[in-house]
This record gives C-alpha cells, sequence and structure tokens, in this order.
C-alpha cells in the first residue's frame, strides 16, 4: 500500500480534511479528534515530511512553549477527493449530446495527450520496471488514484482503484480506455497497451502493456 493509501484513512485523514478551512494547532486538533496531543504531533509530523502540511509559529503573547499552527499545504489538498467524477458526466453528456460519440473520444484523447507533455519528461528509459514504478507513481500524484502493477507471462498489468473516470466510465466505458490507453502509449509505457477484463470491485479498470 502506498503512503497515499495509509493517508487516506484513519486519524491523518481526519486531520486533513480539519485543516481545510482553517489553521490549528496539535491542541486543537486533539480536542476535536477525541486523541492525545501526542498522537496528533506524531501525525502532524508524518504529514509534513510528506509536505501535505505547513506549519508556522504562533505568535506568543507571553513567554511560553511555541506554539505552532498548522495548515493543509497545495500537495495536502491534491490528495483529497473532488467531485471531479461529477462534472466530467455533465461535460460528456453535453459533448455526446451535440457533437456525438466521435467527439467524447476525441477531446478524451486529446486530454490524455496533454496529460502526458506534462509528465513524459520525467522518465528515465532503461529499466522496465523501474519505469513503471515512476509511472504508476507520477499517475496516482496526478489523478488521485490508486494502482497496483504485477508482470505475468503476457506483461505488465496496471490495476486502477479511485479511476477518476470510474463513475462516468459505467456509463461510458469507452472514456476510460481512450483515455488511459492514450496516455500510457504516450508516456512509453509499452508498445501494446489493452484494456484488460474488468477485475473485481473495488478495483475498476485495468491495462496490461505488452512486452
Amino acid at each position: 500500500m502506498t503512503a497515499r493509501a495509509h493517508l487516506l484513512a484513519g486519524t491523518k485523514r481526519d486531520i486533513l480534511k480539519l485543516l481545510i478551512k482553517q489553521e490549528l494547532s496539535a491542541i486543537s486538533l486533539a480536542k476535536t479528534l477525541g486523541v492525545s496531543p501526542a498522537a496528533v504531533r506524531q501525525h502532524l509530523e508524518t504529514l509534513q515530511a510528506l509536505e501535505l502540511v505547513t506549519r508556522r509559529k504562533r505568535v506568543a503573547t507571553r513567554p511560553s512553549r511555541p506554539t505552532f499552527l498548522y495548515r493543509l499545504s497545495a500537495q495536502g489538498a491534491g490528495i483529497l477527493p473532488k467531485r471531479y467524477d461529477l462534472l466530467l458526466g455533465l461535460v460528456v453528456n453535453v459533448i455526446l449530446e451535440r457533437n456525438g460519440p466521435g467527439a467524447v473520444e476525441e477531446i478524451i484523447r486529446a486530454a490524455a495527450e496533454r496529460l502526458a507533455e506534462r509528465g513524459r519528461h520525467r522518465f528515465r528509459r532503461g529499466d522496465e520496471a523501474a519505469h513503471s514504478k515512476q509511472l504508476v507513481e507520477w499517475l496516482e500524484a496526478e489523478l488521485a488514484w490508486e494502482a497496483d502493477v504485477a508482470t505475468d507471462r503476457t506483461g505488465r498489468r496496471i490495476t486502477i482503484h479511485q479511476c477518476p473516470f470510474q463513475d462516468v466510465g459505467r456509463e461510458y466505458p469507452n472514456v476510460c480506455g481512450a483515455f488511459f490507453t492514450t496516455l500510457l502509449r504516450a508516456l512509453g509505457a509499452g508498445a501494446d497497451v489493452e484494456q484488460a477484463p474488468p477485475p473485481p470491485p473495488p478495483a475498476c479498470c485495468a491495462f496490461v502493456l505488452g512486452r
């Protein structure tokens, strides 16, 4: 399980959600969450190391032990779930009604190419296993998803959890396939990219990267 997956549950997630609206001290967080200040400080240290929260020293009105206020960083906000799937579904519906399914796929493929341009420079050529690991980690950061990579005789299989197209894909399965097939090919993930049969829930889709 990745660090991101670990943070999407438990006290760390609760801390991130509380810090969306305002800065809070460790004591305030502890009181709200009903846990010890020591436990909260330990979680905050982890979140700081991952650059998901930042802190600043509170201006003291009298000599005392320094008090820090914590707030959500831009990276921290990026890992919390958002309803982009709802907006995407509405956009897909409008395009479909006005221009047909061909226009939807064309736009989705263009979006995948645009995302690939943002990430292509990050990947070093060479070892395929290292490239796959870099690819999945980057996609997790960009798309707030989770994925597993396994290798068998057919190639490398990427199983996707929390896909940003999960809701839209139920009604328009071609959207998911068009986007990820285009994206993975553009990023040099493999000469052949095929959408695999759907995996059992809670995973939503899978792709095989040919050898």
